[in-house]
């Protein structure tokens, strides 16, 4: 009898991980107007929430016991202070859980609950001390590395003096040395972890032997223009580039020599596009540059250009290698498919024109039919 294999269900610890690690995918960083910006998208603002609600919690996870210490000492004070931090964290922890705009900062709310701990200490508190590490160790983790550099820092700087004030110089020695190992440490975890994302994250958007972008990226990013032109009209226009007789150039100086033809084209055209513009490899020698904020002159006289730069450049052994355009804006498109079909026909057109030209797509324009599985002779 044959088994099914089903996932198996992943456990709430399981989930909790998976959680934060997407909460603080993007190297969180809080933005004041976050939520009334027309322009960040629900998985975004979604992920900010997940990432204030955990250092909200870190912070309440220390103040808590601080305030319960402090009520059964009759330290009403500190108390008191522990008390409305708290009511301040509760209070922004349902604002997120309701989907609205928290009023205080993480950054402001975590430098709070450490000036809240050094005046403990300052009052005579010097157990309190030992709530820094939590928090310290929380910092890179939570927030921006250059904030948590500079509340790192601070921190150090208001503890420090207090430290030597409340205890003997040997332990005040150690207890400086572990507060800043412990602030270091976590750094240095989080900045490796950071830059392992990081290159995972380009591995998957790359093309290997170019280093353009690839496909998958060009569709996320085309995906975006054009729901940037539905929404707010905003142009964008991609450009499909082809390398003329491609197959002619592998057939007579090597694969070796095309490939290296093909990373000097992605050289040539990006040193031409701002930074603001996606170069994508779209397969095999074709390109597709997607031209943010560009409307149909701009992308016209873009495409001009890069045609005549690829031609005068030496990129083969013999000759000059050329390339062809098909241009499209996107508000001649009706889906994402459309817009890429319409560049298509308008590079099969400057193919059948003659090929080293530049065509425009036209709206009642069609594809020409399904791509072959071999490469056709206008290539």
């Amino acid at each position: 009898m044959e088994q099914r294999l089903t996932p198996k269900e992943p456990s709430s610890w399981g989930r909790l991980k998976r959680h934060f690690s997407d909460a603080f995918s993007e190297q969180f960083e809080y933005r004041l107007n976050g939520f009334d910006a027309e322009g960040i998208n629900r998985q975004e603002r979604q992920r900010f929430r997940d990432a204030y609600s955990y250092i909200l919690l870190l912070l309440a996870s220390v103040l808590a016991p601080m305030l319960a210490y402090d009520l059964y000492t009759g330290r009403l004070l500190l108390a008191a202070a522990s008390l409305i931090l708290l009511g301040v964290i509760s209070a922004n922890i349902w604002l997120l859980r309701s989907a609205r705009r928290a009023f205080l900062s993480p950054t402001l709310l975590l430098l709070l609950g450490i000036l809240l701990i050094l005046f403990a200490v300052a009052r005579g508190q010097q157990h309190s001390l030992f709530w820094l590490y939590p928090l310290l160790a929380g910092l890179p983790v939570l927030l921006h590395s250059r904030r948590a550099m500079w509340i790192g820092m601070l921190s150090g700087a208001l503890a420090l003096p207090l430290v030597f004030a409340n205890f003997p110089a040997a332990t005040a020695v150690v207890i400086g040395v572990s507060l800043g190992l412990t602030w270091l440490v976590s750094a240095w975890l989080v900045f490796a972890v950071t830059e392992q994302s990081r290159r995972l994250k380009d591995m998957a958007i790359t093309d290997p032997l170019t280093g353009a972008y690839n496909r998958r990226y060009l569709e996320e990013q085309a995906r975006h223009a054009l729901e940037g032109w539905r929404r707010f009209r905003d142009p964008a226009t991609i450009l499909l580039i082809d390398i003329d007789y491609f197959k002619r150039i592998n057939d007579r100086y090597g694969h070796a020599a095309g490939d290296l033809a093909i990373k000097q084209l992605v050289e040539v055209i990006s040193h031409r596009i701002r930074g603001v513009d996606t170069l994508c490899r779209f397969g095999g020698e074709e390109f597709v540059v997607l031209l943010k904020q560009t409307g149909r002159e701009g992308a016209l006289s873009v495409a001009e250009e890069l045609r005549r730069l690829v031609e005068s450049s030496k990129v083969l052994p013999e000759g000059s290698m050329t390339i062809s355009v098909g241009v499209c804006e996107v508000n001649a498109a009706e889906s994402l498919d459309h817009w890429f079909n319409l560049a298509d026909a308008a590079l099969y057109t400057a193919k059948r024109m003659g090929r080293n030209r530049v065509e425009m797509a036209s709206q009642g324009a069609t594809q020409r039919g399904p791509r072959a599985s071999t490469v056709p002779d206008w290539r």
